[in-house]
């Protein structure tokens, strides 16, 4: 049996993700200033001309690579939920392990590089601030839902997802001049058990 002929459209949108995610592996590889669609294009296995027939800038480029990253982690972060929750692990445990997963990982990192170089750009840092409150403060709230169904109350939840997330971030960061694989492991756990002293979860 032949499969269906995908549309022009599907065809089109399977090419700016491939493209996005070359772009991706590009700047994971080299960072945001070693970008050129020459490498893009290399990467993605296309031409020049059929990437810049995607994508006439490099703007539409770096926007559309930040949404691919956002939308992969969000993704990962579904998939924790989905996994974790039907074998009935705890909801902090399993929000750790997901701000843990991302903060120290490429998803992260590729995004952060191009936000920092878009900082002086109006065009590219407008269109960031469109694209993270729909992908990384989804998750945010993700997380606060999840909590609220378990027990703590929103408020708690929000507090609790707000600094678990901070705490998470500057680890991350310090990887940058110090080895946090030393203390990960016990900072979190520490925190782990602040959060069931400061908020504790209502009885069921």
């Amino acid at each position: 049996m032949k499969r269906p002929r995908r549309s022009q459209g599907e065809r089109s949108e399977e090419m700016r993700e491939r493209v996005a995610h070359a772009t991706f592996e590009v700047i994971a590889a080299r960072g945001f200033s070693g970008l050129r669609t020459a490498a893009v294009a290399e990467q993605a296995g296309v031409s020049q001309g059929a990437l810049l027939h995607h994508f006439e800038t490099k703007h539409g480029l770096t926007l559309a690579t930040v949404e691919y990253a956002f939308a992969r982690a969000s993704a990962k972060t579904e998939e924790i939920i989905e996994a974790g929750l039907a074998k009935g692990e705890d909801p902090i445990d399993l929000m750790l392990d997901d701000f843990r997963l991302y903060f120290f990982n490429d998803d992260f990192w590729v995004s952060l590089d191009i936000t920092i170089n878009a900082s002086k750009d109006p065009e590219l840092k407008g269109g960031i601030r469109e694209i993270v409150p729909r992908y990384r403060l989804g998750v945010y709230r993700r997380w606060v839902g999840i909590l609220s169904e378990n027990g703590w109350s929103t408020s708690d939840a929000e507090e609790i997802v707000r600094m678990s997330a901070a705490l998470t971030t500057g680890l991350g960061i310090r990887t940058l001049f110090d080895d946090v694989d030393a203390y990960l492991g016990p900072t979190i756990e520490r925190w782990r058990r602040m959060v069931e002293a400061t908020w504790p979860r209502k009885k069921s």
